[in-house]
């Protein structure tokens, strides 16, 4: 009977330890798990507070230079700045674009010329552009020839049959330049000074 008594006391004493130990594990679990997973979150909020900083310094960063390109553009919004050459240029390109227009139209023309299909009056009437658009050619040749000499070396005369468009480099004009071109257009053309346009660009 003593050997069961304490045989069930041995029993339930070892219950007992088992139950405090499992019971202090579970709260040791907790206790750390609770650490673990407090400090998970700190990290996690403390790398997004950075992701945030460096965003934060990103934007303003780019701001920053964005003001600072703005600021080294003269000029008003939508005006054009011109720089060095501006005008040079543009008579240049005018000129080129001028002689390509008219060696499209000269090809067009002669390949009316050159249709079969065609009566002789459209021929007719193909060659006589063709002849008057030469004419206009050496017209505008012999104009910024004769503006040259005059110092207007940089200019670019356009014709038509009655009006003219002079586009001359030139920091001012005064009435007298324009009556000094104005009196070469109509020399070489049968163009009235009032049907001459003339306007001068600078640099």
């Amino acid at each position: 009977m003593k050997r069961l008594f304490k045989k069930n006391q041995i029993i339930i004493a070892t219950l007992a330890v088992m139950i405090a130990v499992a019971g202090y594990l579970n709260y040791s679990g907790m206790l750390f798990g609770g650490a673990a997973d407090s400090t998970e979150e700190a990290n996690a909020d403390l790398a997004n507070q950075e992701l945030l900083d460096i965003s934060e310094e990103d934007i303003e960063t780019s701001t920053e230079d964005i003001a600072s390109n703005d600021s080294e553009t003269e000029g008003t919004p939508g005006e054009a700045v011109l720089t060095s050459g501006d005008a040079s240029t543009t008579v240049a390109q005018a000129k080129v674009s001028r002689e390509q227009v008219r060696a499209q139209n000269k090809e067009t023309l002669q390949a009316i010329i050159d249709n079969t299909n065609l009566s002789d009056a459209e021929k007719a009437d193909a060659v006589a552009q063709m002849v008057e658009m030469t004419e206009i050619s050496e017209q505008e040749v012999a104009i910024e020839t004769l503006m040259a000499t005059k110092g207007f070396s940089e200019a670019v005369v356009s014709l038509t049959s009655d009006s003219a468009d002079v586009v001359v480099k030139a920091e001012e004009l005064t009435d007298a330049n324009r009556a000094q071109i104005e009196d070469i257009v109509t020399r070489k053309t049968e163009i009235a000074p009032e049907n001459i346009v003339i306007t001068p660009i600078t640099e």
